[in-house]
């Protein structure tokens, strides 16, 4: 699970983020309500619709990267 601060840094540096679901994609958008303090995260998954909204506690960190032989 990533903090507001870390999701923010990943949208900055345009990094792919791995969600629970196992969905792959690039944040474009966070959306912070107050005072409930709940935070929606707009990911381009690039499947189906393109855009899944999902809450914060959804993105699990940047992408592991493929090792290469």
């Amino acid at each position: 699970m990533s903090d507001i601060r870390h999701i923010h840094q990943y949208m900055t540096d345009r990094r792919q983020v791995l969600l629970k679901d196992g969905r792959v994609g690039r944040i474009v958008r966070v959306d912070t309500v107050f005072p409930r303090r709940s935070t929606t995260v707009s990911v381009w998954t690039g499947d189906g619709p393109g855009i899944a909204k999902v809450d914060l506690e959804s993105v699990v960190g940047p992408e592991p990267r493929a090792k290469s032989a």
